[in-house]
């Protein structure tokens, strides 16, 4: 008997959850709504995605041999069809990192995986806000060079079987520039003690974010044709991208750390 009490002292002493998360759920879902809404829309304005969609509408409008109307069609198509593969795709990759998360029911598990985690979120992090100020220097957090010239076929061919492929890949790929934010926020999430319902709805939610910047530049290139002013404002942009994953990331390390 005293052998029970004292292992379910134990328990109770031993937190679950790093203090972020055990202060979210008890806080519910509201709080949770506008740290997932700016992990969100942090992790969407990453230039791996933005740059391969800014590529492929490009080729479309380029290289398209269809009269304008066909163009836009064939335009808006394609975009939907890349940002609905990136959707699923990354939707995907969150739920399956949120189950493996929380199956770390044990103590002892969670006592050092957060520190860890925390450490490699932290040192993602440097390394972004490295590229605002010196993008000179070595360690780089992207598509590889050599990854990019293999996916190029896929982006010539602008069929839907090619881009749902591209799709993938580019989401599997770009993992250097977003899957750092993503995997600290499932990991807040699993160790939250909010319901499953809620969790699903903040994924969709999160991945619907994602995609948005995807969104807006399908409808620019798709209404406007501004294919060359998008390129221009990738290129002055990206430093400043990188420079809010940057900050997100040391947030997230410093909350699973403590």
């Amino acid at each position: 008997m005293s052998t029970l009490l004292a292992s379910s002292a134990l328990a109770l002493a031993t937190p679950t959850c790093t203090r972020v998360a055990c202060w979210l759920s008890t806080q519910g879902g509201l709080v949770s709504f506008p740290l997932i809404t700016i992990a969100g829309l942090v992790d969407g304005i990453n230039p791996c995605a933005i740059g391969m969609m800014v590529l492929l509408l490009g080729y479309l409008l380029v290289f398209g041999k269809q009269n304008k109307k066909d163009v836009s069609s064939r335009v808006l198509t394609i975009g939907l069809t890349y940002i609905l593969t990136v959707f699923l795709t990354y939707l995907t990759v969150g739920l399956l990192f949120y189950s493996s998360i929380a199956q770390l029911d044990l103590h002892v598990f969670r006592s050092w995986f957060n520190p860890i985690l925390g450490v490699l979120l932290l040192i993602a992090g440097a390394i972004q806000i490295k590229d605002f100020f010196k993008p000179e220097w070595p360690i780089h957090l992207r598509i590889p060079t050599a990854s990019k010239t293999r996916l190029m076929p896929l982006v010539e061919k602008a069929t839907l079987p090619a881009t749902i492929t591209l799709g993938f890949f580019v989401t599997l790929l770009e993992t250097p520039c977003s899957l750092p934010i993503y995997v600290g926020t499932a990991t807040i999430l699993a160790q939250s003690g909010l319901p499953l319902a809620l969790i699903v709805g903040y994924f969709l939610y999160y991945n619907f974010l994602f995609v948005l910047p995807l969104i807006v530049v399908l409808i620019l290139v798709w209404r406007a044709r501004k294919i060359i002013q998008l390129k221009e404002w990738e290129h002055h942009a990206e430093k400043w991208m990188k420079l809010a994953i940057g900050l997100v990331l040391l947030t997230m390390g410093v909350a699973l750390v403590v």
